[in-house]
């Protein structure tokens, strides 16, 4: 027998017998295997947890104009360690079968739309975790998921990937052109060789890696390079030194900010559900069918990423935390449970952050922006291409986009939703089954949502 059929034996014995303690000490390789594989994940995601954070971070610090040097880099640190520490302890040791809390990278792209509608970060990321905990614990997931359907589910993503492809052109574009504006044609031009050979060589969970590479090899020929300024330290855990002095704005604990926050909130608690079903489906499709135990918990993983969410906006920081896309995704290529690689994850970031130089590479505008566009947002139009089944999908889809651009993102969904459980364009193809009380609570979601929306509008 061949080599590469009795490693994948191996590997297929992981995932079926993998059965670690849930919410009891677990540690590597006496609870779970440890293999070669599970390094290819967690690397990718440490990768790509510093450059979306930093995404996250220079779309917060563009929004209120934020002139503080070290903002962005201490940030990144304060972020990474935070998530790595949280890795290691629930989904490495007490619980592995928890995904790792990482980052809604989709929501950068509308940032700069809630810091131009007066959105405070504190109130938005308490009432995110707020509701989390709350849908979590009553693991009502699933139903926001059906409450969704395919149309307004392709609509939101295809609405959050196109916004980001834009913003993240146009930044790209603005910092190559003040400098070398070659640069920016030959980066685009490389990374989408580079995205069409992975995609071939079906090596997708290379992407992030790759990119980063390549947007640092081919600005090195333009003599660019990224700065070194951050040297080894431990994060600024202070909420006073954060909130008061580093954002400038203050805690904005007070009932209007809250108000303002609503529909953001809603909007990206909609899209946790909706990005874990994608991946689930790849750890499904990939895993035996004997691996169930392989399979992250949604409910479970949803409850530590609400968490991690309160946690990390208390303490200062600019991310909007989600799945860890970018480990989860390399993890089901590859073919690994949870438990070794989410603990080598962990490892990483908390290292990355203290070390502080992997944090000015990611920072470099060339590969921030390039990941966000091939890593991030282009898989995420593609997703959204693929969820659309239907002309009835399409049309809602389209709505969703048309009122996203034109008025807002959260009126987009609003209006999808709307239009998809009323019945108004009706998808005959569909099986989706809406009953009356899933008709109360989509009214009562588009009641809020607009409501506080007129409200904030209004002040």
């Amino acid at each position: 027998m061949k080599k590469s059929n009795l490693r994948q034996e191996l590997l297929n014995k992981d995932l079926i017998l993998y059965k670690p303690n849930k919410w009891r000490l677990n540690f590597p390789t006496r609870d779970y295997t440890v293999r070669i594989e599970d390094f290819i994940p967690a690397l990718s995601g440490a990768i790509g947890k510093v450059a979306l954070v930093a995404a996250f971070a220079v779309a917060w610090v563009t929004g209120f104009n934020i002139s503080d040097p070290s903002f962005v880099t201490e940030n990144v640190r304060l972020e990474v360690i935070l998530g790595g520490f949280l890795t290691i302890l629930f989904c490495g040791i007490l619980n592995p079968y928890i995904g790792p809390p990482g980052t809604l990278a989709p929501l950068i792209s509308i940032v700069p739309i809630m810091a131009m509608s007066g959105v405070h970060p504190l109130p938005l990321g308490l009432l995110i975790g707020i509701i989390g905990l709350l849908i979590s614990s009553f693991k009502y997931f699933s139903k926001i998921v059906y409450i969704n359907g395919p149309g307004t589910k392709a609509g939101v993503i295809l609405l959050f990937g196109f916004l980001g492809i834009n913003s993240s052109l146009q930044k790209l574009k603005d910092w190559t052109y003040s400098s070398q504006p070659d640069l920016f044609n030959v980066l685009l031009v490389v990374g989408l060789i580079f995205f069409i050979l992975l995609n071939k060589c079906k090596a997708r969970w290379l992407i992030i890696p790759t990119i980063a590479i390549v947007a640092l090899v081919v600005s090195s020929f333009f003599g660019l390079y990224p700065s070194f300024r951050t040297g080894i330290g431990l994060p600024i855990l202070s909420p006073n030194i954060w909130w008061n002095e580093k954002w400038g704005i203050g805690f904005g604990l007070n009932i209007e900010n809250f108000i303002k926050a609503i529909p953001f909130a809603l909007l990206a608690v909609i899209m946790w559900p909706i990005d874990a079903l994608a991946i689930k489906t790849i750890h499904e499709e990939s895993f035996p069918k004997e691996a169930n135990n392989a399979v992250f918990d949604m409910n479970s993983t949803y409850f530590i990423v609400s968490l991690r969410n309160i946690i990390g906006t208390i303490l200062g920081g600019t991310q909007t935390a989600a799945i860890w896309r970018s480990f989860m995704i390399p993890l089901g290529i590859v073919r690994r449970p949870i438990g070794a690689s989410a603990f080598i994850l962990g490892v990483l970031g908390v290292l990355f952050g203290i070390l502080g130089y992997p944090i000015d590479i990611a920072v470099f505008p060339p590969l921030l922006w390039l990941v966000l566009i091939f890593g991030v947002y282009i898989p995420l139009v593609e997703v959204g291409l693929n969820t659309v089944k239907s002309s009835a999908s399409a049309q809602i889809a389209a709505l969703c986009i048309v009122a996203g651009i034109a008025v807002n993102p959260v009126l987009g969904w609003v209006t999808s939703v709307f239009v998809e459980n009323f019945g108004i364009i009706k998808d005959i193809k569909s099986n989706r089954t809406i009953t009356k009380r899933d008709r109360y609570i989509t009214l009562g979601l588009i009641v809020v949502t607009v409501t506080t929306y007129i409200a904030t509008y209004n002040s």
